[in-house]
């Protein structure tokens, strides 16, 4: 066998070898759900080991698993909002876009039984899982065909953080969807401007992509604008 043969071998070897490995980030999440499935099985009370126990099987993206610890939680605490919304996440995964609806609601009446939306809005800093489930609820309704729904819930998930880019491109992308091409065109450039201000180039040229198309070339160009490099005025010392 020749050294270059050998040499080749040697290298199919390592990257077969490499490939049946889990990445570290597997194994750490495989190593977290065993843990928690001990928990659960130990503590079966406990509605927070339950729900911590569906999040690990959603980013292993094993739905059934997930949903089925989520609903171990709410049936031990029925009012517990934080496990409806992530099994509303779980069913999200499985395309169950009816039943993730129906999650999604149940959680936002639980958080609202606080004080309600205005409160939220007004005097206490909403959570993260509160916000997302009217922006995960928008798109779950998109997807039944319900657009005018959907833009309703991601334009509170608006309200609750301002100036999310992220939120107002989605809001545009299912404003287009819907034929609004005018609301889909402020979003875009909206979201685009906050892109390119954050140095944020790739959503950026995105949005810069969905407003070509839309036809608003000086939307687009104002954010192309702001994604061109700055030439400094002078070379000389300052």
């Amino acid at each position: 066998m020749s050294p270059l043969f050998r040499a080749i071998l040697v290298v199919l070897f390592a990257s077969a070898t490499l490939c049946a490995q889990a990445l570290p980030s597997e194994q750490r999440l495989q190593k977290q759900i065993r843990q928690y499935e001990q928990l659960t099985q130990d503590n079966p009370r406990d509605v927070e080991f339950w729900h911590i126990l569906g999040g690990h099987y959603r980013e292993a993206e094993q739905w059934d698993k997930a949903i089925a610890a989520e609903t171990e939680a709410v049936q031990r605490h029925p009012k517990y909002a934080v496990a409806f919304y992530g099994r509303g996440k779980a069913r999200m995964g499985k395309a169950d876009y009816s039943g993730a609806v129906a999650d999604f609601t149940t959680s936002i009446g639980l958080y609202d039984m606080r004080g309600g939306l205005e409160m939220y809005l007004t005097v206490e800093q909403p959570s993260a899982e509160y916000i997302d489930c009217y922006r995960t609820r928008g798109v779950a309704l998109s997807h039944l065909d319900k657009y005018p729904q959907g833009i309703a819930d991601i334009s509170i998930a608006i309200k609750l953080r301002k100036d999310d880019p992220k939120l107002l491109y989605e809001r545009g992308y299912l404003e287009e969807k819907s034929g609004d091409k005018r609301n889909a065109i402020l979003d875009y450039h909206r979201a685009g401007m906050l892109y390119a201000d954050a140095s944020l180039r790739t959503p950026a040229e995105e949005c810069v992509v969905r407003l070509d198309g839309l036809g608003a070339t000086a939307e687009a160009d104002a954010v192309r604008l702001k994604l061109a490099p700055k030439t400094p005025k002078s070379d000389l010392p300052k």
